[in-house]
């Protein structure tokens, strides 16, 4: 019970002070100082006028919250410094009996401070202060209500606490969900023009499509059409070559035989390019067939080498085969794989200076045979190895300027290989000759077992 001293003689029970506590709390609000100030409000409130003031535990001593009347300087000296000191360490209520010289609506002066500590699992956070008579201190009954806001004091602080740091979060986190909406919706913004830009590439890239597509259908009719109105005439002008050089038509001198001759060979060169511009015309368009069979590479391989050899011995190159003939068969068209060996090994020829050393390779790999021909020719620089199976790509050499060719020959033996499942790779060095190979699957029984 508190026990209300003059005039306004009252008792209030613990539970009416907690009671009390919380409306206050509910009507000033949950932070620090709004907590502190509401407790001494109350305690006005039930005991009349009289100094009071709230604490905080800074660790090296204490700072005032708030207070009413004039605490906080009565406690500037020393020696009430550690009167407070003495009542936080203690961490119990504590009487200072001192001189307050300060008189309350109940018309009496007061005896010293009672110091009630406010605790937090056993720690002395706060502490409030309030001017009392000797009497008062030793009432249990004046004393255990106080102890008792005090806790909910501690309550409280603690839960003050805990929701500013919560609303400074939650401001923290509003602030950043509001930025990065703001961003999203900046990026979004950004998208929607990137997605109208991208649909506009689209439409003209559909138009330039169709337009080479239309361009590349016009082309490959042309070569088509070009073709077979050339091939027509020059097939008759073979056959009538052919008869003038036998004599069937009638003797003919020497000079009228060599003449001949570089007319049938020009007619044979003419006939060749027109094959390969339609071959390269069918690889691009997907119409190139091939008549897959089980064949023998190392045949292949040794055919043509005997169709070679008579170019490379007029070069006095060193001309090698170096595969087994028990090579297991592949899977391939016979007469295109022929016609790609042919190209590799022509252009090691062309390419390869006199005295030099040309080597045809043939071995299993896994599923599949790899074939290389590997040459002592000048060579191809990085750069030149990225565009050498480009169609008509030439590189600038002293033998190719020499050696002429169409530029075909590498573009259609790549469209060959990779219709065969396999790849035409080239290895080279500048100066050090270079090695074309490629892989051909084996037999699809000898695959399966």
């Amino acid at each position: 019970m508190i026990n209300m001293l003059g005039k306004r003689s009252r008792s209030v029970a613990t539970a009416e002070v907690i009671l009390a506590f919380v409306q206050s709390w509910e009507l000033h609000g949950s932070d620090e100082t709004s907590i502190c100030s509401g407790t001494l409000d109350l305690l006005r409130a039930y005991l009349g006028e009289r100094p009071s003031c709230v604490w905080k535990n800074t660790g090296p001593g204490l700072a005032k919250i708030t207070e009413r009347g004039m605490v906080e300087m009565f406690y500037s000296g020393p020696e009430r410094q550690a009167a407070l000191g003495r009542a936080l360490v203690s961490g119990a209520p504590e009487f200072d009996p001192c001189d307050v010289s300060v008189t309350s609506d109940l018309k009496i002066d007061f005896e010293g401070f009672l110091h009630v500590p406010i605790k937090w699992h056993g720690q002395v956070h706060a502490m409030f202060s309030l001017a009392a008579n000797r009497k008062e201190a030793r009432d249990r009954g004046f004393v255990q209500p106080l102890e008792s806001l005090a806790q909910l004091m501690a309550i409280a602080l603690h839960h003050g606490k805990d929701q500013v740091a919560t609303e400074g979060r939650e401001k923290r986190l509003k602030a950043e969900v509001e930025a990065a909406t703001r961003e999203l919706g900046q990026t979004n913004h950004r998208l929607i023009e990137r997605v109208r830009e991208l649909k506009t590439l689209y439409g003209e890239l559909q138009t330039r499509v169709m337009e080479l597509t239309n361009a590349n259908k016009a082309k490959d009719e042309f070569l088509s059409m070009v073709s077979h109105e050339l091939r027509t005439p020059l097939t008759s002008l073979s056959g009538f070559l052919s008869v003038v050089l036998d004599e069937e038509a009638g003797p003919l001198g020497e000079q009228q035989k060599k003449f001949l001759g570089i007319a049938k060979g020009s007619a044979i060169r003419l006939n060749a390019l027109i094959s390969d511009l339609l071959d390269v015309s069918r690889i691009e368009s997907g119409r190139l067939q091939l008549e897959m069979s089980e064949c023998s590479i190392y045949e292949i391989l040794r055919e043509v080498m005997e169709q070679a050899k008579p170019a490379a011995l007029g070069k006095f190159l060193q001309f090698r085969l170096q595969a087994n003939i028990m090579l297991p068969p592949v899977w391939g068209d016979v007469g295109r794989l022929r016609q790609v060996v042919d190209n590799l090994v022509s252009n090691a020829i062309k390419f390869t200076d006199r005295g030099g050393e040309i080597d045809v390779f043939a071995e299993e790999k896994g599923d599949f045979i790899e074939i290389s021909v590997r040459d002592t020719g000048p060579g191809l620089t990085l750069a030149e190895q990225e565009k050498v199976f480009d169609i008509f790509y030439q590189a600038d050499t002293s033998n190719r300027r020499t050696a002429g060719g169409t530029g075909l020959g590498l573009a259609i033996a790549r469209g060959v290989v990779v219709m065969h499942g396999g790849q035409l790779r080239v290895f080279s060095e500048k100066g050090k000759g270079a090695t074309f190979s490629f892989l051909v699957p084996r037999r699809r029984a000898q695959i399966a077992a």
